[in-house]
């Protein structure tokens, strides 16, 4: 222990002996009265609260960016908790939707849970975790709470693949609800469906409600589909240009039912003829 103190001594003698006599010149410098060390006293204390200032500025940077690290992990925290509670707001309100639309249809429901989705060069497909097993045919319809999803297109053992109303290659016979007037809804620009083949004599609507018609035997009437976002008469065209607003939200939809509906086969074919020759 001796042997260390002295090893210290020896190298910071120097700086020991600075320290005391820089302490004492202090000292005195503090207890005289003269004229000429009050300016020295005055300096001294007006170094020393920089001094402290200084130091205490860099004390308060370090604690402040520790601070803000913290503060910035518990905003992520916070963004990543509000993701959450929204995405199961909208599972809770899907949920909700679909349990008042099963409870007011007659048809057979199968419901389903989305387990993937494809959406490039025009088509637009979503994955269901249903499939023979739970009785599903090629023809289903697909709906949510809110409308119209597609129709199944092919099926696996417990798998299905469905092809939206959003896909290049959808035909879906439709109504217009207050013209009383039938059509075909087909893909349209990102996010929006077209309603083809509806005579310019017929007044339509910003609003007006688009459901799948009663001339279809792919899907049964009644469906909601949309509602128009605009209307209006392309000069040198017999038809509107009509764009409706889809009901469902096809990126964000988590569950759906498959729909068992048993359509004459014979008015299948016929229709698929017909709605292949409106491409």
């Amino acid at each position: 222990m001796f042997k260390w103190i002295s090893e210290f001594y020896r190298l910071a003698k120097n700086y020991i002996v600075f320290a005391l006599l820089l302490s004492f010149s202090f000292f005195l410098i503090s207890t005289n009265n003269n004229v000429q060390t009050r300016g020295l006293q005055t300096v001294g204390l007006l170094t020393t609260s920089y001094l402290e200032d200084a130091v205490r500025s860099v004390g308060d940077y370090f604690t402040l960016k520790s601070r803000n690290t913290e503060l910035e992990q518990e905003n992520a925290q916070l963004i990543d908790m509000m993701a959450k509670i929204r995405r199961a707001l909208i599972e809770n309100e899907q949920l909700r939707t679909m349990l008042k639309f099963r409870n007011e249809t007659q048809a057979p429901l199968v419901p389903a849970n989305v387990i993937g989705r494809s959406s490039e060069e025009g088509k637009c497909f979503v994955t269901f975790d249903v499939g023979e097993n739970d009785n599903i045919r090629v023809g289903d319809p697909v709906v949510t709470g809110d409308g119209l999803v597609g129709t199944v297109i092919a099926v696996s053992r417990n798998f299905c693949l469905v092809r939206t109303l959003m896909d290049s290659d959808s035909r879906i016979a439709a109504r217009l609800m207050n013209a009383s007037a039938d059509g075909i809804i087909v893909a349209g620009e990102v996010g929006q469906l077209t309603m083809k083949n509806v005579s310019r004599r017929y007044a339509v609507a910003r609003g007006d409600i688009v459901e799948t018609s009663s001339l279809s035997s792919i899907v049964p009437a009644g469906i909601i589909i949309g509602s128009v976002s605009s209307a209006f008469d392309e000069p040198g065209n017999i038809f509107k240009e009509i764009e409706v607003q889809p009901a469902v939200d096809f990126s964000s939809i988590t569950a759906a039912f498959v729909m068992q509906y048993n359509r004459p086969s014979e008015a299948s074919d016929l229709e698929r003829k017909e709605l292949k020759k409106a491409r």
